[in-house]
């Protein structure tokens, strides 16, 4: 599904104090307020706000699963709770779970006030499910709602450029996009591709540029920036545009080989690690998974899980920690910390099962092993 280059229902959109999602790429200073988020939660499980906190946190860290594990408890008992169900929405549409997003932004809507950001949510969702007509109506009735929305501009005149249809409306939501927050490169591409659609190759050239100056490494822009320079006769542009846009799409196909082969690589080793005794197989399968995407955090996780079982605890540590530095929000990753270091670090490893259960309440093996490392911390303290 082609959504949006560069907007996609950031977090700031619906509660500016958050700021943007990071992609997955997680901070020291939003570490610790997640753990500021999950003490408060635990202070107070009832909290609304205490909730919407914890997933905003977790959706600007792109842990958008855990955002959802944070806010669905809530609606146990809160079912119609329409800012909670707001977030999930936007959790579910991050996830791609879009039936599950549209359930729950028109639930929101039901319950709550029907504004531009919540209609939004829901025509993000209809996009998703291929219900073009309906997206088109809901994200109207956003503009409607609120014109100087950016989102819904920017969304509505997408929408139109890709369906190739009332042209001058989508370059007017898109300038105006533009001109309310200016340095997004999806905005400029998508004026690009309008211009271009409209016949005037050279606003199409000017805003494509823009575009690649903004982030340089999108490689659709520079297709359609070719075919612009092609329009206005700039052949000897136009060609380096083609081959730059081939050089990116070369580096992104090698890219969905190397996860390609890191997945199969992985998927060995997890099922010799589970359905055999060929420890040494499995670990080599799992090896070769990160040595082709280093990147891959699972693979250390189950490499260390390995080399646990193997007894080698120096080995398990270095690669659990590693999966640890590449994804510091995965409970398991901190039970498998805690297990390595029971014996030699008990107090580490006290701090590594509390972090996991503070990420995952209620789950029996880290309940357990949480209570087995108290009762030894507490046999050893002096009376």
């Amino acid at each position: 599904m082609r959504f949006a280059c560069g907007l996609i229902l950031t977090i700031a959109f619906l509660f500016p104090a958050f700021g943007s999602p990071l992609d997955g790429t997680v901070d020291r200073e939003t570490l610790q307020a997640i753990d500021a988020a999950q003490r408060s939660l635990r202070a107070a499980p009832d909290s609304e706000a205490n909730r919407l906190t914890l997933a905003s946190l977790y959706l600007k860290a792109g842990q958008n699963h855990s955002a959802v594990e944070t806010l669905q408890p809530y609606l146990q008992s809160h079912p119609d709770a329409p800012k909670t169900l707001r977030l999930l929405a936007v959790a579910h549409l991050r996830e791609e779970e879009y039936s599950a997003a549209k359930d729950s932004a028109e639930r929101a809507m039901r319950f709550g006030q029907r504004d531009s950001a919540g209609v939004q949510v829901l025509a993000m969702a209809q996009l998703g499910l291929q219900a073009t007509d309906s997206a088109e109506r809901l994200f109207r009735e956003a503009v409607k709602l609120d014109p100087n929305s950016v989102e819904a501009n920017f969304q509505l005149g997408l929408l139109y450029t890709n369906q190739r249809k009332n042209l001058p409306e989508a370059i007017r939501l898109l300038e105006k996009a533009r001109t309310l927050q200016p340095n997004l490169a999806g905005t400029y591409a998508a004026l690009g591709s309008a211009y271009l659609a409209s016949g005037d190759a050279r606003q199409a050239a000017n805003s494509l540029e823009t575009a690649i100056k903004l982030a340089a490494d999108n490689a659709e822009p520079y297709y359609v920036l070719a075919s612009a320079y092609r329009q206005l006769h700039e052949d000897d542009k136009a060609d380096a545009a083609l081959k730059s846009f081939n050089a990116r799409k070369k580096a992104d196909a090698d890219q969905r080989a190397r996860e390609m082969r890191s997945r199969a690589d992985y998927e060995e080793g997890v099922n010799l690690l589970s359905n055999t005794d060929q420890l040494d197989k499995a670990y080599d399968s799992l090896a070769k998974a990160v040595s082709e995407l280093p990147t891959f955090d699972p693979g250390y996780y189950r490499m260390a899980q390995v080399s646990y079982l193997k007894g080698d605890l120096q080995n398990a540590l270095a690669s659990i920690r590693r999966a640890l530095k590449l994804n510091p929000l995965e409970p398991e990753y901190y039970y498998v910390l805690a297990r390595c270091l029971e014996d030699v670090d008990p107090r580490a490893a006290l701090e590594a099962i509390q972090k996991a259960v503070g990420f995952r309440p209620g789950v029996p093996d880290f309940e357990d092993l949480l209570r087995e490392l108290n009762s030894k911390a507490a046999s050893k303290s002096p009376a």
